[in-house]
């Protein structure tokens, strides 16, 4: 039964994708689906919240981005679309925070969830596009900030809220900015070692290949070649050859039988002259 749970978990969060497929991939995947899976519960919670609370308008903004991100999850587990799916989210998720901090929410509390927003949007973008948007939500965030008073849509705040908030994101920022560029290098040097690793394993491969032809060759050229050594004991008459057995041999036999020599009977012209001179003639 756990291990059916554990399986149903991971089917969730990786949209159907194994454990053994690409890391980078399963990183993004599993955020994506994490943001959606805890926004939604805690956007749906909320929204039923703010009903409670008559806070209608309050509430069909969560609802909408509520079922908005159930779309989401959908379309990333059918397309593994990642990068789409993590820039669209970011977006609506900025959106929405803007939202909750120019309505204030109850009590004029919902400007807290954007202190997420860093997180969310370094994490899934990247360093260059997560700075750009989650620097972009603090900009429209302090222009609620600086004209809350005249706007009637938008939500005053205390100039000591301000003063704290807006320190209190940057430190986020910072510290998730450190964060994805610690990982970043990391992932950079572990994708240099891997490559270096795998450039080693195919030299050595080379090498034991080019070693294993070299034994080869060896061993056919020790194979098809016997080299005779020593001092031969040869008769000085018949040019026999003394063996190891002390039995005499033929020099023909003798080379044959401990070489791959083959001998074809010839004259030499002196020997064809002695023996045959008339023929020559």
């Amino acid at each position: 039964m756990n291990d059916k749970i554990r399986g149903l978990l991971w089917n969730t969060i990786s949209s159907g994708l194994p454990a053994a497929y690409e890391l980078e991939v399963l990183r993004k995947i599993f955020l994506l689906n994490l943001i959606i899976i805890v926004g939604g519960f805690f956007l749906a919670v909320l929204s039923s919240i703010a009903y409670i609370q008559q806070e209608y308008l309050l509430g069909i903004v969560d609802l909408i981005v509520f079922l908005f991100l159930i779309l989401l999850f959908a379309y990333l587990r059918k397309t593994k679309n990642y990068d789409l799916i993590g820039m669209i989210g970011t977006i609506v998720a900025g959106a929405f925070y803007f939202f909750l901090i120019a309505y204030g929410g109850i009590a004029k509390t919902a400007y807290v969830w954007a202190f997420t927003y860093p997180l969310i949007s370094l994490f899934l973008l990247g360093i260059k596009r997560g700075t750009f948007m989650s620097l972009f939500l603090l900009g429209m965030a302090s222009t609620v900030f600086a004209v809350g008073s005249k706007v009637s849509f938008f939500t005053s705040y205390s100039i000591d809220l301000v003063l704290r908030f807006i320190p209190a994101y940057l430190t986020i920022h910072l510290f998730a900015f450190v964060m994805e560029k610690v990982r970043e290098k990391v992932q950079s040097r572990l994708k240099t070692s891997n490559m270096e690793l795998e450039k080693a394993i195919e030299e050595l491969e080379k090498a034991n290949k080019e070693k294993e032809k070299l034994i080869h060759e060896l061993k056919k050229t020790m194979n098809e070649v016997k080299t005779l050594r020593g001092i031969l004991p040869i008769c000085t008459n018949c040019k026999k050859i003394r063996d190891d057995d002390g039995y005499w041999e033929q020099v023909e036999k003798y080379i044959q039988n401990r070489s791959e020599a083959q001998f074809s009977h010839s004259l030499c012209p002196e020997c064809a002259k002695k023996l045959y001179p008339d023929f020559l003639k």
